[in-house]
């Protein structure tokens, strides 16, 4: 039960990377917004002189032999004095309501300019192992006369839902769901350190499993290895509240993921 984002992430991207092929085409009209997609899903927001439009487009994918249609997807578009939108992104999608929670801007480690982050949920299909709704944080900055996702900042809240074990003891909570967490996460060193592709050294709070993956966590195959209170380690990588983490053990040194939350960095 506890396969949270793999396969999850996986459907998602095919999803979105499908939607950019066969998206349509917008035309901005002089209310800037309001010839942009079905409607309005959240209120358009000015980001440094370049207005960003919230609205539902139509999903681009549909189930083969599917009856009904699927719920209208939220995309971003970027608009600016009179010329034609341009999208910036489509948020994740998995054929279920979807709906922006909030959108404020923060600065972010490493910038003069204050970006623009945006919580995005969408209901969890029931096929899925997550027992929570799937959020996602996307940071939007302004590059010249258009707005583009930040590609690293986003990449560290990511996208995720709570999820339990077999046994119904929660193993996994999305850390990100709304704007004091968000705030909160971007004023913490383990964001400045990572946006500034560094390391830092933490220390262990609790027994905590760990788990294998590359560039992201593989959720489905923890192992049986765990740290306990005290252990230090040195983080290289966090998304979507898990961190990887190398740990110096007697013979080698193991590289897995765990858990941010789990992680003292006060010391660091």
């Amino acid at each position: 039960m506890f396969t949270l984002i793999v396969g999850v992430k996986e459907m998602i991207k095919l999803i979105v990377f499908f939607g950019y092929l066969l998206g349509s085409t917008a035309v901005a009209s002089n209310d800037g917004c309001s010839g942009i997609g079905f409607r309005q899903a959240y209120n358009s927001m000015d980001v440094h002189g370049v207005k960003a439009c919230f609205v539902y487009t139509k999903a681009a994918v549909q189930t083969e032999g599917q009856l009904s249609r699927d719920p209208d997807e939220i995309s971003l578009y970027s608009v600016v004095s009179s010329e034609n939108p341009k999208l910036v992104y489509e948020f994740p999608y998995a054929g279920t309501e979807g709906a922006i929670i909030d959108a404020f801007f923060l600065p972010a480690a490493g910038t003069l300019e204050e970006m623009l982050f945006v919580i995005h949920r969408m209901e969890t299909p029931k096929s899925w192992a997550p027992v929570s709704d799937i959020y996602n944080v996307s940071v939007i900055r302004r590059e010249g006369d258009t707005l583009l996702l930040d590609q690293k900042r986003s990449r560290f809240f990511d996208l995720g839902g709570d999820a339990v074990d077999e046994q119904g003891r929660s193993k996994y909570v999305y850390p990100y769901k709304d704007k004091r967490s968000v705030e909160a996460a971007v004023g913490l060193p383990l964001f400045h350190t990572i946006m500034a592709d560094k390391k830092i050294t933490g220390t262990i709070l609790e027994k905590t499993f760990l788990y294998d993956g590359g560039s992201e966590p593989l959720l489905q195959s923890s192992s049986k290895m765990y740290l306990i209170k005290g252990d230090r380690v040195l983080v290289e990588d966090s998304m979507a509240g898990w961190c990887r983490v190398s740990y110096q053990a007697k013979v080698k040194i193991i590289v897995k993921w765990a858990q941010c939350k789990s992680i003292n960095f006060s010391a660091s």
